[in-house]
């Protein structure tokens, strides 16, 4: 069985996943696009957001030069002589250095050079009127992308031009450096290729497509390339314009394909790794699914074996679906219906046994009690008339009670195989305890046994026999008390509930172990040395001929509870 559960879930768990692949694979290649097309516009727009900032950086660049060129231009205008001039650009081009400028240039028009900070020139003409932008310049045996301006400005009456500017330069590129996965490069043509000006890592050679180059020189502005340098970057050029209004320099932002966990992803690895990931996540769903179907299959197979074996005590929990649901509730109400056909062939077999029995003993006794009277009466004459020596005369009187005793066992047997016939009345069951606890008076005081009674029956009656109910709650007080060599306490609770009235003896004695407890009210048994078992069987029997019934239970550290549970009478029932 173990194994064809087994087999079941196996079936379940592929079954499951012919299902599932189909719509796994569907939605595994939707998520790997969806996320994958999500991830490009993120990095373009990233891509595009970090080149919109180094373009604002150089458009800040040159309009500063420009202001700085305007507050230096109307100093040098009133200077009163070229030895002035010279002193006041030396000094201001001091502070220019101190705050990072480079080039500070006066000059005529026409490109003669009046003073230069430093040895320059420029790839093409010199403006000769105001304007600010991107300069390319030769200068200390470089070249140089410079971000600056021009101001035109009157030396002693002659027109003449300021140039100020800053290297566009490593140091240049500030906090942008500090993302070490971005390669960030200035290109600029001087001898009519593009060449790296300006770069944040040179461990890869990077050329600017041609097809990039024209549409940047046709006037756009930025272009995102996911596959740049043959799937090496995705990265994004954006142009930038001289001052003369042509493309003065092309910067290339790039960020490499293998810098991260997700830059590697290309879209056959994100499809590939959802797919793997959702087909162990239906794996687990179809292992749990099939685990939630064979559970209550595997409990009904525990209870169809239970059930097999004579347990007909065991039930299934109702769960699992409507069907499965509907077929754990049959299997309990079968296992209900055989429980309740064991006792009552247990209950049929008793009664067999109690009525063979019954007529063993009566058989028994009408042969066996006129012998016993023979022998009694015999015994005592010679006793009384015979001059005895003293262990003679003690010898007779072992056998006297011994044959009294064989009597009252005798007796017993013909009470309980024979019971007389409910002589019935209707009275409280407060009045059969009551009676009881009067008679044993006497014995309880002497055993040093106090005995307890708490009625909460409300007076409720039965109809019943007054005397054989009396016997039965005698002999559970009697066993109490026997329970209870060295004293104790005895409780007897009375309690009614709409259909029945129920009488609970309670000991404080050491209780019935849970071997034997299924056996005391069979005939016969018992744990006494001279009992003869007949006690609880008589109980059991006055509370079956009454229609109630009588039940042992033993609560840890509390003794032993027989509990009598007899109808009430109805109202208006004859007394």
């Amino acid at each position: 069985m173990p194994t064809r559960m087994t087999t079941l879930r196996l079936r379940l768990v592929i079954g499951f996943l012919l299902v599932i692949v189909p719509a796994m694979l569907a939605s595994a290649f939707v998520a790997a696009k969806l996320i994958s097309n999500a991830f490009e516009d993120n990095v373009a727009h990233w891509l595009g957001e970090t080149s919109r900032f180094f373009g604002l950086e150089v458009a800040e660049a040159a309009q500063e030069a420009q202001r700085v060129a305007g507050v230096i231009g109307s100093r040098l205008e009133r200077s009163p002589n070229d030895i002035k001039m010279q002193h006041t650009v030396e000094r201001e081009f001091g502070v220019l250095s101190s705050v990072g400028y480079d080039l500070m240039a006066v000059y005529r028009p026409g490109g003669e050079i009046i003073f230069s900070s430093r040895r320059f020139s420029s790839v093409g003409s010199l403006p000769e009127k105001t304007g600010q932008g991107l300069f390319k310049i030769v200068a200390d045996g470089r070249r140089w992308i410079m971000a600056g301006a021009v101001q035109s400005i009157q030396i002693n009456g002659q027109s003449a031009n300021l140039l100020v500017g800053s290297w566009l330069d490593d140091n240049y590129l500030g906090g942008i450096k500090v993302v070490t996965s971005l390669d960030v490069r200035l290109f600029s043509d001087f001898d009519g290729e593009l060449e790296p000006i300006v770069q944040t890592q040179s461990d890869r050679e990077i050329v600017v497509p041609k097809a990039i180059l024209a549409r940047l020189d046709a006037g756009e502005e930025e272009i995102f390339d996911p596959n740049a340098e043959r799937g090496a970057y995705r990265a994004i050029y954006t142009g930038f314009r001289g001052i003369d209004g042509k493309l003065a320099a092309i910067s290339f932002i790039g960020l490499r394909s293998d810098a991260g966990f997700f830059e590697q992803l290309s879209r056959e690895r994100l499809f590939l790794g959802i797919f793997l990931f959702g087909s162990c996540i239906a794996i687990v769903v179809g292992i749990l699914m099939s685990e939630l179907l064979a559970r209550p299959l595997r409990a009904l197979t525990r209870g169809v074996r239970a059930i097999a074996a004579g347990d007909f005590g065991q039930r299934v929990t109702v769960g699992g679906g409507r069907e499965i649901a509907q077929l754990a509730a049959g299997f309990n109400g079968m296992a209900e219906q055989l429980g309740k056909l064991q006792d009552l062939e247990m209950e049929l077999r008793r009664r067999d046994r109690l009525s063979a029995l019954g007529q063993a003993a009566m058989v028994i006794a009408h042969e066996v009690r006129n012998p016993l009277g023979i022998i009694k009466t015999s015994t005592e004459v010679v006793r009384n008339r015979s001059k005895l020596g003293a262990t003679e005369g003690k010898m007779l009187g072992y056998v006297i009670d011994e044959v009294r005793r064989i009597e009252t066992l005798m007796r017993d047997f013909l009470d309980f195989a024979q019971p007389r016939p409910l002589v019935r009345s209707r009275f409280p069951l407060r009045n059969v305890i009551d009676r009881v606890a009067a008679i044993a008076t006497a014995e309880l005081s002497r055993r040093g046994i106090t005995f307890h009674i708490d009625d909460k029956s409300g007076g409720a009656r039965i109809s019943g026999d007054p005397d054989q109910l009396h016997q039965a709650c005698l002999n559970l007080v009697l066993n109490a008390m026997d329970a209870m060599p060295s004293g104790g306490a005895i409780y007897a609770s009375l309690a009614v509930n709409p259909d029945t009235v129920s009488l609970t003896i309670r000991d404080e004695g050491p209780g019935v172990p849970d071997a034997i407890r299924g056996e005391v009210f069979n005939p016969f048994f018992t744990t006494k040395a001279k009992g003869t078992g007949l006690g609880l069987a008589k109980v059991q029997s006055v509370a079956v001929a009454h229609g109630g019934t009588v039940a042992c239970e033993c609560a840890p550290g509390q003794g032993a509870a027989f509990t009598l549970a007899l109808p009430r009478a109805e109202t208006g029932e004859g007394s």
